[in-house]
């Protein structure tokens, strides 16, 4: 009787090291997918950061940069300055125009009607 019970709690301390084991096998498992989420997500950015990367180096940006912060043109081109005060009013038709309705009063108007 006594060389069963030892039998048993031997039995019992092994399927407890397999269950850890076990649950430590599916721990790294989920750790590792989630690694490999990662690192995709990573490579992807790294993909972007280099598509942006390139447009930083080509002519065209470097171009539109100093065109933008220098005011340089290319040859050929030709400038307008416009003079300060020199703009023209708005004509009366557009400044007095009514505010639109709100999109639900549209929206309202559109499927059912006339609202008023």
């Amino acid at each position: 009787m006594a060389w069963l019970a030892v039998l048993v709690i031997i039995g019992a301390f092994l399927a407890a090291q397999f269950g850890r084991q076990v649950y430590a096998n599916w721990e790294i498992g989920q750790q590792a997918r989630a690694i490999e989420a990662e690192i995709i997500r990573i490579e992807e950015e790294n993909a972007e950061l280099e598509r942006e990367l390139a447009y930083l180096r080509s002519d065209a940006y470097v171009s539109a940069e100093a065109r933008r912060l220098e005011n340089l043109g290319r040859e050929g081109e030709e400038i307008l300055i416009i003079p300060e005060g020199a703009e023209q009013p708005l004509p009366d038709e557009l400044t007095a125009a009514e505010p639109p309705k709100p999109m639900l009063d549209q929206w309202v108007e559109l499927f059912f009607g006339s609202s008023s």
